[in-house]
């Protein structure tokens, strides 16, 4: 697993979690998820919109958003679609989570212009 750089911003209650000197040739929005990828597919940014909500719905234990102290994350490619595989930690506790997302190997009609 690669460990991300990330910024939380408390007033949106957004979490930009990203890999540091990586450009994103591609985004995908599904749901409160923005993932983007890299001109070989590779994951180098996500953000996650209502994290607050998000997160304690995915992880079994409550972890206050801002003393979030490292992301760790991974993307496994199987069939037709990717597991994007995150760890969590704070002090005092570490969560782990899948998401599953299909395949989408499309330009982003938002880069033609």
């Amino acid at each position: 697993m690669e460990k991300f750089n990330f910024d939380y911003d408390s007033e949106n209650d957004d979490l930009f979690v990203y890999l540091e000197g990586k450009k994103s040739s591609g985004a995908i929005e599904l749901g409160n998820f923005i993932l983007d990828f890299d001109d070989k597919y590779n994951l180098v940014a996500m953000q996650i919109l209502n994290v607050s909500e998000v997160l304690s719905k995915i992880l079994s234990k409550i972890i206050e958003i801002s003393k979030i102290k490292e992301i760790k994350m991974e993307i496994i490619n199987f069939r037709n679609m990717d597991a994007i595989k995150f760890k969590i930690s704070d002090n005092n506790t570490e969560e782990n989570a899948n998401i599953l997302i299909p395949h989408i190997r499309e330009e982003s009609p938002v880069l033609r212009y």
